[in-house]
């Protein structure tokens, strides 16, 4: 279930659980993609060139540690993760700012 939520012009807020039939790697694709406004494989976007995408996956894994917390800094926008059992992500458009 994806629950997406626009806050500001700028920023995207999505749930994720590991029910999903996608990756946490995938929805924060996806809430980057809304909070740009653009299809990132029509864009020179690389993710891998900012953050591992794998470790990003098994961070947020179903029996992950609980309150784990991730930052980072991609292509114009801050993507910020947290929870346990699920997780938020909220990406912010820096370039607007």
């Amino acid at each position: 279930m994806i629950q997406e939520e626009r806050e500001q012009a700028t920023t995207v807020r999505e749930s994720y659980t590991p029910d999903q039939d996608r990756s946490v790697t995938e929805a924060v694709l996806d809430a980057i993609e809304e909070c740009k406004g653009e299809d990132l494989l029509r864009t020179d976007f690389v993710l891998y060139e900012d953050i591992n995408p794998e470790a990003l996956d098994s961070l947020f894994r179903h029996d992950a540690q609980p309150r784990t917390t991730v930052t980072f800094d991609t292509d114009s926008v801050t993507v910020e993760l947290w929870g346990d059992d699920g997780v938020e992500i909220r990406v912010t458009d820096r370039s607007v700012e």
